[in-house]
């Protein structure tokens, strides 16, 4: 539901030369038995322009470590440290001299978040006022298993062997962190009512503003279908809080059916990160606001109204809570017509 947004100061990692290759002192020894398509072919034992790779750090704003568990939605300073942000180039590519190097371009820098669990990468935007080795990271997707990591290049030149000419590379530096996200946001579920021989229709809420902090979250109730009058236009409640006590009002919307109706009922919607399946309720409660207090059968898909005792004021709700333990429940009026 959620995606993750860093931000950074920087462009897109550009790798790779631009020149044609040097050619190696000596080549590379060949198994011609396993390879045979190579015969007479020499490999260089290095890369084919020298291109030198830089160690990286990653910390902290302050200067301390990043933390192996960050929070949801909180955003965090991070920093860059490596020699290609320096004023002179570096003079070797892992064994070999580079000729006379001098620097060609600033430092690119891409900023990424990887989500393993789900094996998703996302790039980073801009977030100007910041130095080219900073970026703010707000994790919006909750995993157990993720990393940032930061990749550079900066461009040199360096002499060729043929006089008065010159070669383009690439300085190269890359590091990451594995990181937690801690999940913060309460379930999104919502129901699906249908009516037999009548209508039907459903509810659901969405965080509103997304990746809200501080807390509370709040979120917008949407309500569609002929049970809400809403076929062609969504009805919406705005701005309630997203937690254990969203109530929709009577003078908003109302689920309306006769009081010997047969409700079929479905739980729609989901968590951003992992749903507490166990701990999912649905159905008609009495009253709205604090712990609900069931009427009749609890997550049965089909409900009849006449062999219950309803009392004055029911609601259906719908009662959901995550794997960390954040919760939601969500209270919409029944009000009964002849």
């Amino acid at each position: 539901m959620k995606k993750i947004k860093i931000a950074i100061f920087a462009a897109v990692v550009m790798f790779g030369s631009m020149v044609s290759a040097q050619e190696p002192p000596t080549g590379a020894p060949v198994n011609l038995e396993k390879t045979p398509w190579l015969k007479g072919v020499e490999l260089s034992p290095y890369p084919t322009d020298l291109t030198p790779t830089l160690p990286l750090s990653i910390y902290l704003e302050n200067g301390e470590a990043v933390p192996a568990t960050v929070t949801e939605d909180v955003p965090l300073v991070l920093v860059a440290d490596t020699a290609i942000f320096d004023n002179d180039p570096p003079t070797h590519a892992n064994d070999q001299e580079i000729p006379n190097p001098r620097w060609d371009a600033s430092a690119a820098v891409s900023w990424y978040f990887i989500d393993w669990e789900k094996n998703q990468n996302f790039n980073a935007s801009t977030t100007p006022g910041l130095a080219a080795n900073q970026m703010v990271v707000i994790p919006t997707t909750p995993t157990g298993k993720g990393s940032v990591t930061c990749h550079m290049a900066r461009r040199l030149r360096y002499d060729a062997p043929e006089p008065g000419r010159s070669k383009v590379s690439y300085a190269n530096s890359s590091s990451g962190r594995d990181i937690k996200v801690l999940d913060i946001t309460p379930p999104l579920c919502g129901l699906e009512i249908s009516v037999e021989k009548g209508k039907s229709g459903s509810f659901w809420p969405v965080e509103y503003p997304p990746d809200k902090y501080p807390l509370p979250k709040t979120a917008n109730v949407y309500f569609s279908g002929g049970l809400f009058d809403a076929v062609d236009k969504e009805v919406v409640v705005e701005a309630l809080e997203l937690g254990p006590n969203m109530i929709v009002a009577a003078a908003q919307v109302a689920v309306k059916v006769a009081p010997d109706a047969k409700l079929t009922i479905r739980v729609i919607g989901g968590d951003n990160y992992k749903l507490d399946n166990t701990k999912l309720k649905y159905g008609i409660c009495n009253a709205a606001g604090g712990e609900p207090i069931p009427v009749g059968p609890i997550n049965e898909e089909t409900i009849d109204l006449a062999t219950l005792d309803l009392p004055d004021n029911p609601h259906i709700f719908v009662d959901a809570a995550d794997t960390t333990g954040n919760r939601q429940v969500l209270f919409v009026p029944l009000k009964f017509i002849k």
